[in-house]
């Protein structure tokens, strides 16, 4: 990893005064500002709730296609182009109304010969420390561990023709209005119906472990959810060629091969939903007095359901649950 350049900007809002304080020089690439950075990249990276797609083609008054462009082409300067997204996100917000104070940090970063573009929409949290003189006093830091919002931009596939995901974005629940200015901002559309696609790749999951014997299937389903859950809390897509390397070494062609005879839209790599892919090999349901989770390995071994009755037959149980039961029962007697 090696980030190229980086930089903050400052953004606030009161009511209708809306302010920006942008900084004319990068921020040093180094030390802190590197922990920082890695931090809130780690927190996109665990979050299950981000999205991919691509610039909105009916967008046509939103700049930052043509300015990202140009940088690129070194036709506009990283510091310019930062200056002008800061100054674009403030006129999308002109019409919001809740206060905030935040900072926006950039960052190109290169990773395997890729360049990739983050926009940070940074938190801040409260606290409280002691003095030297022994005084209470309020101090605001940043919160590296919450996202609001993020866009990520990878240039390499946005260079590929009909690429519709080489953008990600992660937008925060707490304000409508917010979230919708940075979207507006972003010109982010989806481009990938994520529960439809990851909902096809498990199908062919599916046909695929029923082609091989009963002790080859099991293992199988859980090497493929386990690289892709893996892939997707580094933010990285599902390469079909990769993971059926990783699936059969002997025979490294023979998931990829599959998998393109299967898809409806032939694709060599896609990005999935993290919790399909864990409910695909684990079960789990809860109440308010009730949690039940298990693997899927264990159904019509000594787990069974009956869809007629609701019932769900457990034939064995951990030793510690058969302990825990047994006391009550003594309990009760």
């Amino acid at each position: 990893m090696t980030i190229k350049h980086c930089i903050i900007h400052g953004l606030s809002s009161q009511g209708e005064n809306k302010e920006i304080n942008l900084r004319d020089e990068e921020n040093p690439n180094e030390g802190p500002t590197i922990s920082l950075f890695t931090q809130l990249k780690q927190s996109l990276q665990r979050s299950a709730t981000r999205q991919y797609g691509l610039f909105d083609p009916e967008q046509g008054d939103n700049p930052l296609a043509s300015w990202l462009t140009k940088f690129k082409q070194q036709e506009l300067g990283f510091v310019s182009v930062t200056k002008k997204m800061t100054e674009q996100l403030k006129l999308t917000l002109a019409d919001n109304e809740d206060p905030f104070s935040a900072h926006l940090l950039f960052v190109v970063e290169e990773l395997m010969e890729h360049d990739y573009l983050y926009v940070f929409w940074i938190n801040h949290s409260d606290a409280q420390y002691i003095d030297s003189q022994l005084q209470v006093e309020n101090l605001s830091y940043v919160n590296g561990g919450k996202l609001n919002y993020v866009l990520k931009i990878d240039f390499s596939q946005w260079a590929i023709k009909d690429w519709q995901q080489y953008l990600t974005l992660q937008t925060s629940r707490s304000s409508k209005e917010l979230t919708h200015a940075f979207i507006q901002f972003t010109g982010f559309i989806s481009g990938v119906n994520l529960q439809q696609q990851t909902d096809e790749f498990l199908n062919i999951v599916d046909q695929y472990a029923q082609s091989l014997s009963k002790e080859e299937s099991n293992p199988a389903k859980n090497t493929i959810v386990n690289y892709c859950v893996d892939q997707d809390m580094q933010g990285n897509p599902i390469n079909f060629e990769s993971l059926s390397q990783v699936l059969d070494e002997q025979q490294p062609d023979k998931f990829s091969n599959f998998v393109k005879q299967n898809q409806e839209a032939p694709q060599e790599e896609i990005y999935a939903h993290r919790n399909s892919l864990k409910k695909y090999v684990r079960f789990y349901g809860r109440e308010k007095d009730l949690s039940i989770s298990f693997s899927s390995d264990r159904m019509d071994d000594n787990i069974t359901f009956d869809p007629e009755t609701g019932s769900l037959t457990f034939k064995q149980v951990p030793k510690s649950l058969q302990a825990q039961l047994a006391k009550y029962l003594q309990k009760q007697e």
